[in-house]
């Protein structure tokens, strides 16, 4: 007996397969390269890996790139990358959707798929006196888009003077927007995706109350936006901005006593904020100066956080206890990067109805046939 299969059917069980069984499936046919190779199924890819936390890359930034698998921390292999200079040192900027922004020391830029290994460069804005930056997707243009906050002056006493530049991966040209709001000095840190924006943390602001403020540039407006933050218990030390399971989250330092994690359940919303988990100093080796979120476990009852730029370690948020994570092939000290993998294209071009799908995949043999063999 012959069972015919729909169109939707084949599409959402090829989106749970990894990406490289994908690539491969690409080679198989006209057919399956078409199938794959359309935004829609990208876009049903990308929700079945968040939604089941799977297909997601730990990048760790030394002089050089290595990566491993999330789900299994290891072993870590060197992870080339395409802007290559005199000592080969590149920065992430940003990651979104399975495309990292990276520069290297030259200022070179350019938007870069690891899975796919495309990439396109971004044009040459010169070198700045200070800058931050912001990588994230424009959910209502369906665009990516890089954004660049450069100081322009505010040294030996004088006010601050910035501009903020965007460019995006369809138009690839940088353009001025409005400029961030009147701050006595700019973030420190790379923006941070979430919810359609980029949010970064600003301190001593003069125009409103609060010391730390985080703000947000909305990706699709391209507009500022003060984010309302926790109600917190204690005087905060240091306060950093991150990103848990597609939410907003902020690490409030409290000193060497305490860190707490909260995280925006519903974004914007002042009352949402719930502290995750608190840490104290006895619970790590050395210091509580500096952590960073990266992501949930697979089940979802454990983080996996950085902790002070030289060791990994996953907090059990029902045993309340932290492990400490070394794998082969670890560099000393390092920078973190979650990155999804995915199969978003440098050149998305929307596919045309035209019927022809759901004629071209009718049976069940001939999806076996064609490629799904190949991953089994």
């Amino acid at each position: 007996m012959k069972a015919n299969l729909s169109f939707d059917l084949i599409a959402d069980i090829l989106s749970r397969l990894p990406v490289k069984h994908l690539l491969c499936l690409r080679c198989v046919s006209k057919l399956w390269r078409s199938l794959i190779d359309d935004p829609d199924f990208i876009n049903l890819h990308i929700r079945h890996s968040l939604d089941s936390r799977t297909n997601h890359t730990l990048i760790l930034k030394n002089t050089d790139l290595h990566t491993a698998d999330l789900a299994s921390l290891g072993p870590f292999a060197k992870l080339e990358h395409p802007l290559m200079s005199y000592n080969h040192g590149v920065k992430i900027q940003g990651s979104c959707n399975g495309l990292l922004c990276i520069r290297n020391i030259v200022e070179d830029m350019a938007i870069w798929n690891p899975s796919t290994r495309k990439y396109q460069v971004l044009p040459y804005l010169g070198s700045c006196k200070g800058y931050v930056c912001g990588f994230g997707h424009d959910p209502i243009a369906d665009d990516y888009k890089v954004v660049k906050i450069i100081q322009l002056g505010g040294a030996d006493g004088k006010p601050l003077e910035s501009e903020v530049k965007v460019c995006s991966l369809k138009i690839n040209r940088w353009r001025k927007i409005r400029d961030i709001p009147c701050v006595s000095s700019l973030p420190v840190a790379n923006g941070v995706f979430a919810s359609g924006a980029l949010h970064w943390i600003l301190t001593q602001k003069l125009d409103l109350s609060e010391e730390n403020t985080i703000v947000a540039l909305d990706l699709a407006t391209e507009s500022f936006k003060e984010v309302p933050q926790p109600e917190y218990e204690r005087m905060i030390y240091q306060l950093n901005v991150g990103v848990l399971g597609g939410c907003l989250c902020v690490v409030a330092n409290h000193g060497d006593a305490r860190v707490d994690l909260w995280v925006m359940k519903e974004y914007g919303v002042k009352e949402s904020w719930t502290i995750l988990f608190s840490l104290a100093s006895e619970d790590v080796i050395g210091s509580l100066r500096f952590l960073k979120p990266l992501a949930y476990s697979r089940c979802g009852n454990q983080v996996l956080l950085e902790h002070d730029k030289i060791n990994l370690f996953w907090y059990d948020l029902e045993k309340k206890k932290a492990d400490d994570v070394w794998v082969p092939g670890m560099p000393f000290s390092y920078e973190t990067e979650v990155c999804l993998q995915s199969l978003v294209s440098l050149n998305v071009k929307r596919r045309q109805q035209n019927g022809e799908d759901n004629r071209d995949i009718k049976r069940m043999d001939d999806f076996l046939s064609e490629g799904f063999k190949l991953v089994l």
